[in-house]
């Protein structure tokens, strides 16, 4: 799933790959990682994009496309329904731990 983050993945695309049915795919996923397949990719997804937002080498619109997502807004609602803020929302506390521990560095 990781080689696919940039990508659209259907949970048959993953039971073709791996000769596994979808309810043994499920299964497994529940009892694993407490979620369903789809659940996780979009978490991984989810994590892909905070990891760019945090490195500051694309922009919100960049990130949707890269991906995959049908559109910057739902790129958006995705990200604000898994942490609760939205992208901006999040670059602006990451950017604002990050000046704060800078601040820390030179006052040491």
């Amino acid at each position: 799933m990781e080689a696919h983050i940039c990508e659209q993945l259907k949970l048959s695309d993953i039971c073709s790959e791996f000769s596994i049915s979808r309810s043994s795919l499920q299964s497994l996923f529940h009892s694993e990682k407490d979620c369903g397949v789809i659940d996780y990719f979009n978490q991984m997804k989810i994590q892909r994009a905070k990891d760019i937002i945090r490195e500051g080498t694309m922009n919100f619109t960049e990130i949707a496309y890269y991906l995959s997502y049908s559109s910057l807004p739902y790129f958006s609602r995705q990200f604000k329904a898994a942490l609760g803020m939205s992208p901006s929302e999040y670059s602006s506390s990451v950017k604002g731990i990050t000046d704060a521990l800078k601040g820390n560095r030179k006052d040491t």
